[in-house]
């Protein structure tokens, strides 16, 4: 039997992926200045600033994609491994254009982690009850 399709469409995928990112975006660039905060009232070495740089990647993940899921309503783990990658890759291009960054063996840590928080806030964001 065939579903009846409502008059209004929904976004397109690459605009809910465009929401996605921005809200990814916008968390992480929250909890940098947070951390920024932080770190200039106490004094912490190099491994606490990696520790929080990750934190924030994958906070910000989680909640990229938990967005994506919820503007996609299905497929919530598809949607979010979309969003963790997309997400890795700019911070990979941004990083080779500004810091001289390249890829290394961690780089595939930080996409195993990006892509598995972004999918666990797909997962999320789809059975995640609406609101009426």
């Amino acid at each position: 039997m065939r579903k009846y399709r409502s008059k209004v469409r929904g976004l397109g995928i690459a605009a809910e992926q465009l929401i996605a990112l921005t809200v990814a975006a916008g968390v992480i660039m929250l909890l940098i200045c947070a951390m920024a905060f932080l770190l200039t009232k106490i004094d912490a070495g190099k491994s606490v600033l990696s520790a929080m740089s990750t934190g924030a990647l994958v906070t910000g993940a989680y909640f990229g994609g938990y967005t994506g899921g919820r503007k996609r309503k299905r497929n919530g783990l598809a949607a979010g491994a979309l969003t963790g990658v997309l997400m890795f890759v700019i911070i990979l291009i941004a990083g080779s254009i500004f810091a001289g960054y390249s890829a290394r063996i961690t780089s595939f840590g930080k996409l195993l982690l990006t892509v598995a928080a972004a999918s666990i806030g797909g997962v999320v964001g789809v059975n995640t009850k609406r609101f009426s």
